[in-house]
């Protein structure tokens, strides 16, 4: 039976694990079939924006990876085999997301779960943009360096390094999260952006001094400026804390960063485009190995599963400790209420299934 979610709920009618700073309604129930929150996409509530944006912006990598397809051999010439490697992370990073602001009201084992998933795909994300960086906007004087020959490992362990980080911030610490959580996250991501984004700052660095203007440059300039505006909305929690409930369902901050990082990767994309088919460094380089591009990203998504299993398995035995602590503490004030609640009608399921659902606590999600 097909079943749409009923009307969202305001903050003070759910668990405090699904808060939000500055959002005070257009919550989602917990605890409906799976295929109700698929469902909700077409619904009003508060994370409808965020799904969305990263839906068309995955339908937007789908359609230029198309295009790319045909124009180029993406599976046969090993010199494209990092394009298609950052095409993939690209994908797996829009559909995480987009998954994650889906399904992650249904339980609190569910919630945790998802944004372990999404912050794997932005740990994915960075190491794709790193090999497409060191491949196709590299500066002839940097071919050889130190910084070229260790792109690829330094890459991938800082994107294992994002998904942990970003795992221990959200498992560590209980909302209200303190700003301490915000350092967990971002110092991780800004990290590897660090590290994908050198090639490119180094070549407008040679602009400033040189005065070589390259046409990709404009592309590069307006992702980075749309990835900095994201962080300061994902920083800043602007513009809902000047106005909260005012931007609840359209307009807040993780909305206008997720259009941001949307962005971010549009130009990214036009620019790889003008530097693959204007550039000839690249076919200076020895060709990309089997190895060293769909190895090393199979490694890195293995290595990131690993990471996801063992935190949602820490998270199911905390949630199964709380449980059990609810439960005896709903079993002592029962047994205080007992006379009380069968003089008037009894009581319906007692006190400790009440304080399961008003914590969010899906018990037989650890199953």
């Amino acid at each position: 039976m097909v079943t749409f979610l009923p009307a969202s709920l305001t903050k003070e009618e759910i668990p405090v694990l699904f808060h939000e700073p500055h959002v005070l309604k257009g919550f989602r129930q917990l605890h409906y079939p799976w295929h109700s929150y698929f469902l909700s996409i077409f619904q009003w509530h508060n994370e409808l924006l965020n799904i969305w944006t990263h839906l068309l912006a995955l339908i937007m990598v789908l359609i230029r990876g198309g295009m790319w397809w045909m124009e180029f051999d993406l599976i046969s010439d090993p010199y494209m085999w990092p394009l298609s490697v950052g095409i993939i992370t690209m994908i797996i990073l829009y559909m995480c997301s987009s998954g994650a602001h889906c399904l992650q009201n249904r339980s609190e084992l569910v919630h945790y779960t998802c944004f372990m998933f999404d912050y794997a795909g932005i740990g994915l994300y960075g190491f794709g943009s790193t090999m497409l960086h060191y491949w196709y906007c590299l500066h002839e004087s940097f071919l050889g360096s130190l910084s070229h020959q260790l792109a690829i490992p330094v890459g991938a362990v800082l994107a294992l390094l994002v998904c942990i980080c970003c795992s221990i911030s959200k498992t560590k610490y209980k909302r209200p999260y303190p700003f301490t959580r915000r350092i967990w996250q971002m110092s991780s991501v800004l990290s590897i952006y660090i590290w994908l984004i050198f090639p490119i700052w180094y070549r407008i660095w040679l602009f400033v001094r040189n005065g070589a203007w390259e046409a990709s440059f404009k592309h590069h300039l307006q992702q980075m400026f749309w990835f900095t505006l994201g962080g300061f909305f994902f920083g800043s929690d602007i513009p809902q804390r000047f106005s909260p409930g005012t931007f609840d369902i359209l307009g807040h901050s993780h909305q206008l960063f997720h259009m941001c990082i949307f962005m971010t990767t549009y130009e990214q994309l036009n620019a790889l485009y003008l530097e693959i088919t204007d550039s000839v460094v690249v076919h200076e380089m020895e060709a990309p190995t089997f190895l060293n591009t769909w190895g090393v990203l199979a490694a890195v998504i293995v290595a990131n599963a690993f990471v996801v299993y063992y935190f949602h398995t820490s998270v199911c035995a905390k949630l199964e400790r709380e449980h059990k602590e609810q439960e005896e503490v709903g079993g002592e004030e029962g047994s205080k209420d007992a006379g009380q609640c069968c003089a008037t009608g009894g009581l319906v399921n007692g006190t400790s299934t009440h304080l399961r659902q008003r914590n969010g606590i899906g018990h037989a999600d650890c199953h």
